[in-house]
């Protein structure tokens, strides 16, 4: 529901807020660019409120959130004694910071303060809104005055991914959150007059923010994946609007009339969707303001035209007419579009001048869409604009995927929560399969129900769609209430069909890590080239998937998917197969169409009844049903109790009205209807009396998540005295076996023999949590803890052990283990962490690491030695995520608390001086890095001696700020000691033994070595590969080394090839910002320069300079500048010899300043520079330059160095446009003969010294960090 008028009448909002008490009405207005398409709204809002009788006065303020802080006005905000409304979207940065929360705890510490949210409920995930269901109440006979006096507890005793993260500092105060629709403000009024309301709410606190951008939020680096990201999440009405809008120049007045004109039932949400989406972008400095004939808005590039080939020709021949017909009087370039469109050939051509040029771009845009009879105008519009050859087009449907999603354009279906989503990702149609028994991989589908009843309609209704390959979403309709059976008619319809797949794989989904990991072994059973990483394996799998290579004919099935967003980026992009999804989140009806699955029809859950009991009558089957309300999960369970026990009918229903009566006493939670409370109450009585170690066992098992808990859980030890009963069933076998039997006699949870694992509905969790009181929850959260501890294999480096570390992974996040301050439980979340680390999701491990680090904070303190250690994982995790200034400011921390604890040597501390030295460097400070890792590498010698792991790590480092340092010498002998060290320790071809194995390479490469280090550069990749996988990061980074190693021995197109494959590697794994992929793109660009690719390398060495100045934020930094110089040689060989020249001189000063005269990058700059004063017919100020580059290149690095000798080949052209042929000759000839006696006749700097008119370049080679 959006912005009011649109979905519910203002007089019935007025009606709404009548009851509100007798007060004061502060409306405070976001201001943020994005609320302009909420103008007309916010102002009627104020309207309504400004006239309510009994409000004394209505005052709006507005408020800005575009910054990361608030900006408010310079007068005092009226609060006190007022009631405050907040109306925003959401979007503005201030919301994702955490700035907008510590604001609203304070105002709701001194008001009832309340967020008007202008976007659908559905759309908030989206937003820095993102509020938790809680129960509000007044807790005193009078209504409480602030929100800090509400009483509240959380609705959901699990937290819901979706759910905001727990606040971490200080009270937290709830601020509920509102659609504008009268039905939420009667409920926010409710509250406010004295009586409960269950409401969406922030929990407003001053804590840690935000710092990682969702997924959502990271920015699509092709129109195509724009458009595709999308149409992921936004709704079909919205996805249509945009390929609509893709006809227009736009401004708000125009896509408000395309609104109007093509669909009238949209609403201004959906235009909010696209504003605030990665489509486009504005391009006047204030477009809410701008005239109506002004273009204020441009898609980004190619995204016009991916909208345009997606969407109808028909309609976007309409939005001509229509933007003639309301522009064309005051805007000449649309005046002829009407007559364009019947006579495209005999039309004039519109003048194009900078004025008209982007109401031009948007006809050319659309007559190449049309094609037809519009590619001839298309083709002279293309001319008359002066159109890159090489600008996206799109001009088949095969850009992106269909955007009639099931929904016809004009409407917003909704749907209550639960749904089984089935969705084709592609429309080609599979290639028919001819049945042949089970599918030849199959993987952790649930066994099947023996019991399945009913559902017939449903079944051939969905494998109907899933056949004919259209979308279809299978939410129920209960309104967010479970049990309905959405797993189990998925498992059905998996056994019924399963000889038409070769590929079928069951998927738990409710956290990324469980997806990751399933497609992880995926990879495995599909035989992929990849290893066990997330990161590596994930985008084959899906890749895989998409080509149907090797089989074509697969069905995934994403089971308890909560976050659409979250899930939809592990579908494959395309593919002859089939996916369905199972989902309580009524988000995914946007994506596909639906399939009601509601409660059982009458008859369906007599045929349930009758089928465990064959003696009952249909009367009474019929009279269960009734009170059962028809809900599978809770016929089934009554089924199974009463073929257990074969009490009467009546006497069942005694039982269970009396559970049902116990419960309307209390408050019931939302997430589990009375029928399943009452029905399980039953069983769980009877279970008390007769097995309570039964009972003890599934307590501690509702504290898991409602995944398969592996049975060994139950039989280790360190977890005993937590509770007598529980404890004797975990000592005794055999009383094990017989609790489990007694469990799954009466049905209360599923046991799966073939992987000796348990597992509970997340409803009948709810039952057995709110059977237990304060004391008794803490009990049982404490046991389930341990046993969890119990299971640590305790290696989480090692990938043998990564399968019992995702299987533990749900529970432990679940059970909130992170929270626990046992030492033991504290290890398990300290191997978690590692091992989401060594698997390749580095986001889980931090956020993981985070939690942990909050929690004990707040609990033991900033001090004590578990805070510190998770502290210090935490900043290499920010390293590794490439956000360098977090990851300082919490080493800082780290150190500055060690320091104040422990003695001067102590190994925490070391580390932790270790981590501000890597800092250093990151922050560009080479000398500073390297003085403070010289002192740790002397403390560590004289600590631990010089052969302890420590001190070789401390090496380690330290060779890193030598070589980054130019001592390049120095760096090779520790290096060298380091490789002696660690192959005693783990032997010559183990992966820490190689790392400094490529070190060694690195640096006899800088020394000049360069046909010897391509060899010895080739072996340890090798050995990787079949070591590790050919993904591996390690593995990629001993391949970028080596694609470094061929260029400098001369072989361009391999270093080529693999610094592709590298960079490709790693912007999958990563992204197109990390570290690692800048590293690798830069490598790529200087091959592409070698190979000839001069506009590719040109383009490539812009864009990784840009990724430089965003990761670094330092423009002065040497990884930086020597980016932009590296891009400065490309642009010479290019011809703009100016543009090289102004780069390289700022660059060579710089490069100066920050490293010295004598650095060796300083050097290679200084060369560089004085090629651009020869192109430009300076040839004493080149030479000058060459001179004294050369000098101390021979001091420095030798004189037969490659580099130094390139400088001498150089010299020798300037001398000889000087006139000094003689002197020229000389050092000619020296120089050619040094080359070939250094690198080979066949080496090309060789050949290229050969020729004194070509001047050789020097390549910009930033060491790692």
């Amino acid at each position: 529901m959006t912005g009011a008028g649109e979905v519910d009448t203002w007089a019935e909002i007025a009606q709404a807020l009548r009851p509100l008490p007798r007060s004061g009405v502060t409306v405070l207005v976001d201001t943020a660019p994005s609320m302009a398409v909420w103008r007309d709204t916010v102002d009627r809002a104020v309207a309504v409120l400004g006239a309510h009788d009994d409000l004394d006065g209505v005052e709006a303020v507005p408020f800005d959130t575009t910054a990361a802080e608030v900006a408010l006005p310079s007068r005092d905000i009226p609060v006190d004694g007022r009631i405050v409304l907040v109306l925003s979207d959401g979007t503005g940065a201030a919301w994702h910071s955490g700035a907008m929360l510590s604001l609203l705890r304070a105002w709701g510490r001194r008001a009832p303060v309340a967020i008007l949210h202008l976007l659908p409920q559905l759309q908030w995930y989206r937003t820095g809104i993102r509020p938790r269901r809680l129960r509000l109440w007044q807790p005193g006979p009078r209504p409480a005055a602030t929100n800090a006096g509400l009483a509240w507890e959380v609705h959901n005793p699990v937290p819901d991914v979706l759910d905001e993260p727990e606040p971490t500092g200080g009270d937290p105060v709830p601020v509920p959150v509102l659609e504008l629709d009268a039905r939420w403000l009667a409920a926010w009024v409710r509250l406010l007059t004295g009586g409960e309301s269950q409401l969406p709410a922030v929990l407003a606190a001053d804590r840690r923010p935000e710092t990682v951008a969702p997924p959502w939020a990271e920015a699509a680096t092709t129109a195509r994946m724009r458009v595709r990201e999308f149409t992921a999440w936004a709704t079909p009405t919205a996805v249509t609007l945009a390929t609509q809008l893709a006809a227009a120049p736009l401004n708000l007045a125009v896509m408000r009339w395309i609104q109007r004109a093509l669909n009238p039932g949209s609403q201004t949400s959906h235009l909010s969707e696209i504003l605030n989406s990665e489509l486009l972008h504005p391009v006047a400095a204030e477009p809410e303001t701008a005239d109506s004939t002004e273009v204020t808005y441009e898609f980004f590039r190619g995204v016009r035209e991916e909208l345009l080939a997606a969407g109808r020709r028909a309609d976007a021949a309409r939005v001509l007419r229509v933007v003639d017909e309301r522009l064309g009087t005051t805007v000449p370039a649309v005046r002829t579009l009407r007559r364009m469109l019947d006579d495209p050939d005999t039309t004039p051509m519109p003048t194009v001048t900078p004025e008209t040029a982007p109401y031009v771009r948007v006809e050319h845009a659309v007559c190449h869409a049309l094609s037809g009879r519009y590619l001839a105008r298309a083709r002279h519009l293309h001319e008359a604009l002066g159109i890159d050859a090489d600008t996206p087009s799109a001009t088949t449907t095969e850009s992106m995927p269909p955007v009639t999603m099931g929904t016809t354009a004009g409407t917003d279906d909704r749907t209550s929560e639960g749904a089984v989503v089935s969705s084709r990702v592609s429309d080609v149609a599979a290639p028919p399969r001819t049945p042949a028994g089970a599918p030849v991989i199959w993987g952790s589908v649930p066994p099947r129900n023996p019991n399945f009843t009913g559902r017939e309609t449903l079944l051939d209704h969905l494998h109907e769609q899933m056949r004919v390959g259209t979308t279809a979403v299978l939410p129920h309709a209960l309104h967010g209430m479970g049990g309905v059976g959405k797993s189990q008619l998925a498992v059905e319809y998996v056994y019924r069909h399963q000889d038409e797949y070769d590929v079928i794989w069951w998927i738990p989904s409710e956290r990324p890590a469980q997806i990751g990991n399933a497609l992880a072994e995926l990879a495995q059973r599909l035989q992929l080239p990849v290893g066990l990483e997330a990161n590596a394996a994930v985008p084959a799998v899906r890749e895989a998937l998409r080509l149907g290579q090797p089989y074509a004919n697969w069905l995934l099935i994403f089971d308890n998917a909560e976050s659409p967003e979250a899930v939809r980026r592990y579908f494959p992009n395309g593919g002859p197969g089939r996916i369905m999804v199972t989902s309580r989140n009524p988000q995914w009806s946007n994506i596909a169409r639906q399939l009601e699955v509601n409660v059982f029809a009458r008859q369906e859950s007599v045929e349930l009844l009758r089928r465990r009991g064959p003696e009952l009558s249909d009367e009474d089957a019929g009279r269960l049903a009734e009170a059962l309300g028809d809900l599978p999960l809770a016929l089934d369970q009554a089924a199974a109790w009463r073929a257990e026990t074969g009490m009467p009918t009546d006497e069942y229903l005694r039982l269970f009205e009396e559970k049902r009566t116990e419960l309307l006493e209390v408050s019931v939670p939302l997430d589990y209807q009375l029928p399943v409370a009452a029905a399980w109450n039953v069983s769980l009585d009877r279970l008390a009396d007769s097995s309570p170690g039964a009972l003890r066992l599934l307590q501690v098992c509702s504290f898991f998540a409602p995944e398969p808990i592996p049975r060994t859980l139950f039989s280790r030890g360190r977890a005993s005295n937590v509770h007598p009963e529980l404890d004797e069933v975990r000592r005794d076998p055999m009383r094990l076996n017989r609790a489990i039997r007694e469990i799954n006699r009466y049905a209360l949870a599923k046991i799966d023999y073939r992987t000796n694992s348990i597992q509970m509905h997340r409803l009948v969790q709810a039952v057995l949590m709110d059977r237990l009181d304060d004391a008794e929850q803490t009990a049982m959260r404490q046991s389930a803890h341990l046993m969890l501890a119990d299971g640590d294999p305790n290696d989480p480096n090692s990938p043998d052990s990564w399968r019992a570390y995702a299987d533990l992974y749900p529970h432990a996040m679940t059970a909130q283990a992170f929270r626990s301050t046992d030492p033991w439980v504290q290890q398990l979340i300290d191997n978690l962490s590692r091992y989401l680390y060594w698997w390749g999701d580095h986001r889980a491990a931090y956020d993981l690491a985070g939690r942990a680090y909050d929690a004990r904070r707040e609990q033991l303190g900033a001090t004590d030695p578990s805070t510190l250690r998770m502290g210090h994982w935490m900043g290499w995790l920010l390293f590794v995520l490439g956000r360098f200034s977090e990851a300082a400011q919490l080493n800082e921390q780290v150190l500055t608390a060690y320091q104040e604890i422990v003695e001067e040597d102590n190994e925490d501390l070391l580390r932790a001086l270790g981590a501000v030295a890597a800092d250093r460097r990151v922050a560009g400070d080479f000398k500073g890095a390297l003085e403070l890792a010289e002192e740790i590498y002397q403390r560590h010698v004289r600590a631990l001696g010089p052969d302890d792991v420590e001190t070789i790590t401390a090496g380690h480092n330290l060779a890193v700020s030598l070589r980054l340092s130019g001592d390049l010498k120095r760096a090779y002998e520790i290096d060298q000691e380091n490789q002696r060290l660690r192959i005693q320790l783990y032997g010559t071809d183990h992966p820490i033994t190689l790392e400094s194995t490529r070190n060694l390479i690195t640096n006899r490469r800088e020394l000049g070595d360069y046909v010897g280090a391509r060899a010895e550069a080739q072996a340890v990749a090798d050995q990787l590969r079949h070591q590790l996988s050919p993904g591996h990061p390690q593995t990629m980074r001993a391949l970028r080394t080596l694609a470094v190693a061929l260029r400098k021995a001369g072989d361009h197109q391999g270093a080529r090839r693999i610094s592709e494959e590298v960079r490709d590697g790693f912007l999958t794994r990563y992204g197109e910002d990390h570290p690692d992929t800048i590293a690798a793109s830069l490598n790529l660009s200087s091959d592409l320069r070698e190979t000839g690719d001069l506009d590719g390398a040109a383009e490539l060495g812009e864009r990784v300079y840009g990724s430089y100045q965003r990761l670094l934020r330092n423009d002065r930094h040497p990884h930086t500048i020597a980016a932009r110089l590296n891009w400065a040689v490309t642009e010479r060989m290019r011809g703009n010899v100016a543009q090289a020249r102004r780069m390289d001189e700022e660059g060579f000063a710089q490069l100066r300043e920050q490293l010295g005269d004598d650095h060796p990058l300083t050097l290679a700059a200084a060369l560089n520079l004085a090629s651009d004063l020869y192109a430009e017919g300076h040839y004493q100020q080149a030479y000058e330059r060459d001179v004294d580059a050369t000098d101390r290149l021979a001091r420095v690095l030798g004189p037969e160095h490659p580099t130094t000798l390139a400088g001498y080949g150089n010299l020798a052209s300037d001398l000889l446009q000087l006139g000094r042929v003689e002197e020229s000759g000389r050092l000619h000839e020296d120089t050619v003969a040094a080359f070939r006696r250094i690198l080979g006749d066949d080496h090309p700097a060789t050949a290229a010294a050969i020729d004194l008119d070509r001047r050789a370049n020097c390549d910009m080679d930033p060491l790692p960090l």
